[in-house]
Parts: structure tokens; C-alpha cells; sequence
């Protein structure tokens, strides 16, 4: 299934239990200027709370012209531009993870810590494009914008809060679904406890 913005505000909309539809984004309705003002904030907020498969990503870091500002850490490297959260270090010559840190320099530019270089990080990128979304990061983030928008657009602390409530509880089965996904089983690594007669 592909999504589009106007579909995730609809979302938003009937979960704060209106059931009238936008038919785009840009319209002068005042609940969807009041979305627009809540969206870019709620997808990046619900891209950072999980490891979301279509939004992770790996790269090598570049080294930064500032010096590591901690010295238990002797490189310092580019924070990239659309990293929303950082994952993991990743050394290219064992692809094992390594311990970073993230600190910002004397200039307010944010700097990747760590002992190895060359190295790569995995990460969540900001994903722009709806229709690369999932159907449960589609659902979570309905929950999450509509908690933004609800005393805006309803006046209601009791939407605002069963929103919040409801996008905890998909945000946590989402985790769990991943998990499940990325979980492997290899089939060649068989013993005799597994042959069946």
C-alpha cells in the first residue's frame, strides 16, 4: 500500500474523531494548516523512536576539521545531514560495532566520537517520501501527530492524552514486529535433534 501526506492527516483527523477528509495538504482549512505546522515534527520525533527497516541506512563517515573535544576518543567525523538518529559504529574491517559518542563543537556542529577510522554509521535517515513509509510507521505516526494537533484543532486534553496513549502502545508493537522480522533462522545449521522421521 502507498501513502501519501493528505492519507496520514486524514489518519490523524478520524483519530481525533472527526470524520470530515482533507482532500490535499495545502488547503486553506484551518486543521490543515494546524497539521502542517505538527507534521515535519511528528515524523521526525516517531522516525527517531525505532530502527524503521525503509529508513536505516549506512555510510562512511567523513573526519571532521574539529578535534575530538574528548580525549578518550581520537577522531571526530561529520555528523551526516539527514541522520535522525545514530545507530551504531560500524569498523569496515571486522563489521563489528564500536563504542561513539556524540558531542557538539565550539561552532554548534554536531561531531560522531570514536577510536576508529575509516569507519561507517548506521543510522535513521529523515525519510521525506510517504510512500516509502511502512503501514505501522503510517499508524504510529497518525497516533503521535494527532497527539500534537488535538488541543489545536479540538480543545480536548482527554484526545490529546488518548492519542499520546494509543501511539505509545503501536510505537511498542511496532518494535516487537521488527524484531520479529529481522529475527533469522538458518535452516543448513541442522543437528539430529532436529531430523523428524
Amino acid at each position: 500500500m502507498s501513502f501519501s501526506k493528505t492519507k496520514i492527516f486524514n489518519i490523524a483527523l478520524h483519530n481525533l474523531g472527526i470524520s470530515s477528509v482533507l482532500q490535499n495538504t495545502d488547503q486553506s482549512d484551518i486543521k490543515a494548516i494546524i497539521l502542517n505546522n505538527y507534521y515535519e515534527a511528528a515524523r521526525d520525533t516517531v522516525l527517531e523512536a525505532h530502527e524503521w527497516s525503509f529508513a536505516t541506512t549506512e555510510k562512511e563517515l567523513s573526519v571532521s576539521t574539529s578535534e575530538s573535544p574528548n580525549p578518550n576518543f581520537k577522531f571526530a567525523f561529520t555528523y551526516p545531514n539527514d541522520c535522525i538518529a545514530s545507530r551504531a559504529i560500524i569498523s569496515p574491517f571486522d563489521r563489528k560495532e564500536k563504542k561513539f559518542e556524540l558531542m557538539t563543537d565550539s561552532n554548534g556542529q554536531k561531531l560522531i566520537l570514536t577510536n576508529h577510522n575509516p569507519c561507517q554509521l548506521r543510522y535513521t535517515r529523515r525519510v521525506e517520501n510517504e510512500t516509502l513509509f511502512t503501514a505501522n510507521f503510517v499508524t504510529c505516526l497518525g497516533f503521535y501527530l494527532a497527539y500534537l494537533a488535538a488541543q489545536s484543532i479540538t480543545g480536548s486534553g482527554n484526545k490529546k492524552n488518548t492519542n499520546l496513549q494509543d501511539y505509545s502502545l503501536h510505537i511498542r508493537q511496532a518494535i516487537v514486529l521488527d524484531a520479529r522480522k529481522e529475527a533469522s533462522h538458518d535452516q543448513d545449521d541442522l543437528d539430529y535433534t532436529d531430523v523428524r522421521y
